[in-house]
């Protein structure tokens, strides 16, 4: 028994052809989703709010002032990490060091201004921490401040930049699923095209010498075409339409070849069920015609099976005659385009075997999984 032949796919479509079929690349979304970002900061300002109120009312014992204090030292926080928000948005996704040194200085002078504002209050309400000195309370303030707006302007880089990759791989994403719709499309319009030219070859050659079985041949093929037609806008189908489509070609080939041919067909009722990418067995059974008939004088005997073992469905096609090189078309446009078809709906998920035992050619398809919709 010879080795298996491996259908090997060809390369996705490049960058540049993706631009030429899709247009230029959608441009990533410059700001954050403000509405999801502001009610998260409210809520981190509300939560550092409460402390603070707690620490404030724990060591000195005031309610009111604490409450006053608070409201008015958080609130300005909060309206000034607004302001930082807006200007932080004029400065693109990527964190460069001239970003960097833009973050810490103005964390720098929000934390100033809100110390100010903190200490002009403290002096308005005569509101004054004994253990330390206005001076020190300040101070330390600022301090405090500064940390805590730099880890927000870090945070909301690092929550924006998320954001940003998400999205430029949700596109991306789509723009490979665009490129396997083409390229499906692309695949299918190669398809059909060679069997109709070979279904018309065989019905020209039947006119005069059989003029009903060339009127069959036409009945045949326009139930195929309807089949075509049906399926023109659906990459996926049973296997059971699958089968019925292949039926149609085979009988214009038997119409053509007689006795020449004989066909079986075999199928288990979970495997007529299953779903396929349309159009899946006319490459080998066409394949197996051209090589197994055509270059041979003896009949052709030709199966087609179908199963489901192990959770996978399994196709197999075997016909009479011997297995041609590549230097004789064996792989041929039908088989290639076969294979890119696996590699896009079966991704990682399929084997495909072509090879050849004495006097016969066996081709084996095994599908794992529903195939993906393109």
């Amino acid at each position: 028994m010879r080795s298996a032949a491996w259908i090997t796919p060809s390369p996705l479509k490049t960058g540049a052809d993706l631009k030429q079929n899709f247009g230029p690349a959608r441009p990533l979304p410059g700001r954050l989703g403000r509405l999801s970002f502001a009610k998260a900061n409210l809520l981190a300002w509300i939560l550092f709010g409460a402390v603070a109120f707690y620490v404030r009312w724990l060591f000195q014992d005031d309610l009111v002032r604490a409450v006053g204090f608070t409201l008015a030292v958080e609130s300005g926080g909060f309206l000034l990490s607004l302001v930082l928000m807006v200007i932080y948005d004029r400065c693109g996704v990527s964190f460069r060091l001239r970003t960097a040194i833009l973050v810490t200085g103005l964390s720098l002078l929000a934390s100033l201004v809100l110390a100010s504002l903190a200490h002009m209050i403290a002096d308005m309400t005569g509101w004054h921490n004994p253990h330390f000195s206005q001076m020190e309370n300040a101070m330390l303030r600022a301090i405090l401040m500064w940390i805590i707006f730099l880890c927000w302007s870090f945070a909301y880089f690092w929550l924006r930049t998320g954001a940003a990759l998400k999205t430029e791989t949700r596109i991306a994403e789509e723009a490979v699923q665009d490129s396997h719709r083409m390229e499906l499309q692309m695949l299918r319009a190669q398809l059909d095209p060679h069997f109709l030219f070979n279904s018309l070859n065989g019905i020209a050659a039947e006119i005069t010498p059989h003029p009903e079985a060339a009127r069959e041949m036409v009945r045949k093929l326009s139930l195929y075409l309807r089949y075509s037609l049906d399926h023109r806008k659906r990459s996926i189908s049973p296997l059971s339409d699958e089968l019925d489509a292949m039926e149609c070609y085979l009988d214009i080939e038997q119409a053509r070849f007689g006795d020449r041919l004989s066909v079986t067909i075999q199928a288990s009722g979970e495997a007529r069920w299953w779903n396929v990418p349309s159009f899946l067995l006319q490459p080998l059974v066409e394949n197996a015609i051209k090589h197994g008939l055509h270059e041979s004088c003896r009949p052709l005997e030709l199966e087609i099976r179908a199963d489901v073992i192990g959770g996978a469905l399994e196709l197999v096609v075997t016909n009479s005659g011997q297995l041609g090189g590549s230097e004789n078309d064996g792989f041929s446009l039908g088989l290639d385009t076969l294979s890119r078809r696996l590699d896009l709906h079966y991704p990682g998920r399929h084997r495909f075997e072509l090879a050849a035992d004495g006097d016969r050619v066996r081709a084996f398809l095994q599908l794992r999984g529903e195939p993906c919709s393109a």
